[in-house]
């Protein structure tokens, strides 16, 4: 009878391998207490860091971090610093047109700069169905509220769904230490006196019916300009009813001159007239001499 105990044929095992095989049965114990202290060695290996790291955040780099986030949260900047770092938004409204004349039309859109250390410059164009000019340029000053306007763009049909487009937008801001009080440089910049207004809606002109507005422009500022304009806006009650331009050039310091701004356009009843003059007054090729 065949010895059970023994493995037979490809099974037996080497003598090598029995040895082995006896080693690792008497060494049983040892084996899992030499496996047990190398997983709590490395777990306490794991642990150590992890204390370490601890340690640091709570004292060491932790009290520097939260000391500078404080301090990062304890910086409150007003909204006055703020404005005085950045300028407010010019704010642009609706576009608005006007009939100016058989086929003739006038484009406005009323801008705002609530800055009073602030003046901006940018190109405009009035774009919609019929219209594709290109882009003018346009500047408003510190506090001002002022028309962008774009007149007598000759249509066969009146444009619709106009808007303003404004593009390239520059801010500047004033020097305090070159202009320490704007309102007083304003004065001494642009004092244009505008008076003895007069409007005369039966003008005939040409066989044609047209409307008339006389004004006086005193230049009251020690500087000559190049070209001062003029805009003058025809009320009724408080609507905007028409608006048109003039250019006087080379109106010297002192100088007071008679001027007239016609409307060949039908008016209705008007009730309420003004003279606006515009001068860019930070262009220094604005004058004819600077002083």
């Amino acid at each position: 009878m065949p010895d059970l105990l023994q493995p037979s044929g490809d099974e037996k095992l080497t003598e090598k391998e029995l040895k082995i095989s006896y080693w690792f049965l008497s060494h049983k114990i040892l084996l899992r207490k030499i496996l047990i202290g190398a997983i709590i060695g490395i777990g306490g290996i794991f642990w150590l860091y992890s204390g370490i790291g601890f340690i640091d955040w709570a004292f060491v780099s932790g009290p520097k971090e939260r000391a500078n986030l404080k301090t990062i949260l304890q910086i409150k900047v007003s909204s006055g610093a703020l404005q005085n770092i950045s300028a407010n938004d010019i704010a642009f409204g609706e576009a608005e047109i006007f009939s100016s004349g058989v086929g003739r039309y006038d484009m406005i859109a009323k801008a705002n700069n609530s800055n009073d250390d602030w003046w901006a410059e940018f190109d405009y164009r009035f774009v919609g169905e019929g219209l594709d000019g290109g882009y003018k340029k346009g500047f408003i000053l510190p506090d001002e509220t002022k028309y962008i306007t774009e007149l007598g763009v000759e249509k066969a049909f009146r444009p619709r769904n106009i808007r303003l487009e404004i593009n390239n937008l520059k801010y500047h801001r004033i020097n305090p230490h070159d202009i320490p009080d704007y309102k007083i440089w304003r004065e001494e910049h642009l004092n244009i006196e505008i008076s003895d207004k007069a409007f005369d809606s039966s003008v005939v002109q040409n066989n044609k019916d047209i409307s008339t507005l006389s004004f006086k422009a005193t230049n009251k500022t020690a500087y000559a300009f190049w070209s001062i304009g003029f805009y003058a806006l025809l009320y009724r009650g408080d609507q905007l009813i028409s608006i048109n331009y003039l250019a006087a050039e080379n109106f010297a310091a002192g100088e007071d001159r008679d001027l007239q701004i016609q409307f060949y356009e039908g008016l209705p009843a008007i009730t309420k007239y003004e003279v606006v003059p515009e001068v860019n007054v930070f262009d220094s090729e604005a004058y004819i001499s600077q002083k």
